[in-house]
């Protein structure tokens, strides 16, 4: 839960007019790929690909049903693989 309120910049649980639920609104934000709208506007501006695959490991860290969350290793691994910087290609001489 904890990253998709870094990621989004609100509260797990949101009490107002209508009660949000961060992991239901993030959902149905990505069912419409609206990916950036999920992102907090305070933050700086990220491209889609780097913002959706973060969204979707926080979602998968708070499945409803415990053996379908990955372990906190498991977590670790994913978020290395996501700060490897992606080699540019290099020109021809």
């Amino acid at each position: 839960m904890l990253i998709l309120e870094i990621v989004t910049g609100r509260r797990p649980v949101e009490y107002g007019e209508d009660v949000l639920i961060l992991n239901d609104h993030v959902r149905v934000l990505l069912e419409q790929d609206n990916v950036l709208e999920c992102v907090d506007p305070s933050m700086d501006t990220y491209p889609e690909e780097e913002v959706l695959p973060v969204l979707k490991l926080a979602l998968v860290c708070t499945s409803q049903i415990p053996s379908s969350r990955p372990s906190i290793a498991q977590v670790i691994q994913i978020l290395q693989v996501f700060k490897t910087p992606v080699p540019q290609r290099m020109e021809a001489y």
